[in-house]
């Protein structure tokens, strides 16, 4: 984060995770004794998040927390930070140094790739538009993932509600760690079926291969994004393309895990 003092107040800017994507402007920067206040505001497919930060300062040290609202889950960022600059006076008043500044490499979540990650009772909120593959409208529900004694296939059992009924689906995923790939095969409430190879070689995403959906004469291409958020929390997005037309956002949803399933 970086601090300065102005005629009118303070201005700021903190980095993002991924350092090649820019600094994100502080907004609404408060210093009440020792303690910061403000406000990033990020701009998403799904909309702008807020990150709330509560700051307080000691001595050459920043440490704190960051709240963000996000799907209806309230997740909570730590903040631990050095001072980076030399000399006497506050973060909040002092000249940055002249020219460039090399950013440090910031850690990215390191989530192993194994089967066992699923392994347990989520629960999901899925947001989706109408299309041949179901209805429009908010969907809640679960998700169970039970690991076979092979340690390497997972039964899936899908249950939620949406304003057009009950939902089920299943699906029977395949793990093969060499290769970090999940064969991903799954049939819905309405009988479709769909078949997928999903990449986990980053670990921190899972991309997914979907064959050609055939629909009532129309074909349907489906991508699909698991981010891996924690251990225990993910996100799923997908778009869909019909007879060769551009991708649109078809839906997306924040899964996270309510049970790990296993038996102590």
């Amino acid at each position: 984060m970086t601090f300065k003092k102005t005629s009118s107040g303070y201005t700021g800017q903190v980095s993002r995770l991924r350092g090649d994507e820019g600094d994100i402007p502080l907004t609404e920067i408060k210093l009440n004794s020792n303690q910061i206040t403000a406000i990033a505001s990020v701009e998403t497919p799904n909309g702008t998040i807020e990150v709330k930060y509560q700051l307080t300062l000691r001595g050459d040290s920043l440490a704190g927390k960051g709240l963000v609202d996000f799907g209806g889950q309230t997740f909570e960022l730590a903040y631990d930070l050095k001072r980076g600059t030399s000399g006497a006076g506050s973060a909040t008043d002092r000249p940055s140094q002249a020219g460039p500044q090399q950013r440090p490499t910031v850690p990215q979540p390191q989530q192993k790739q194994s089967a066992q990650y699923f392994v347990g009772r989520w629960t999901f909120n899925w947001l989706a538009r109408e299309s041949p593959l179901g209805p429009s409208g908010p969907v809640d529900g679960s998700i169970t993932y039970t690991l076979a004694p092979d340690q390497k296939n997972l039964q899936c059992q899908i249950e939620g509600k949406s304003e057009a009924g009950s939902i089920h689906g299943s699906a029977r995923i395949t793990f093969d760690e060499t290769s970090r790939t999940l064969a991903y095969d799954e049939r819905l409430s309405n009988g479709i079926e769909i078949k997928s190879v999903g990449d986990w070689s980053s670990p921190i995403s899972i991309r997914f291969k979907v064959e050609p959906i055939k629909i009532a004469g129309q074909t349907l291409n489906l991508r699909r994004t698991i981010s891996i958020i924690s251990a225990f929390s993910y996100k799923v997005t997908e778009e869909l393309s019909t007879n060769g037309g551009a991708y649109v956002r078809l839906g997306q949803g924040l899964f996270t895990k309510a049970d790990s399933g296993i038996q102590k």
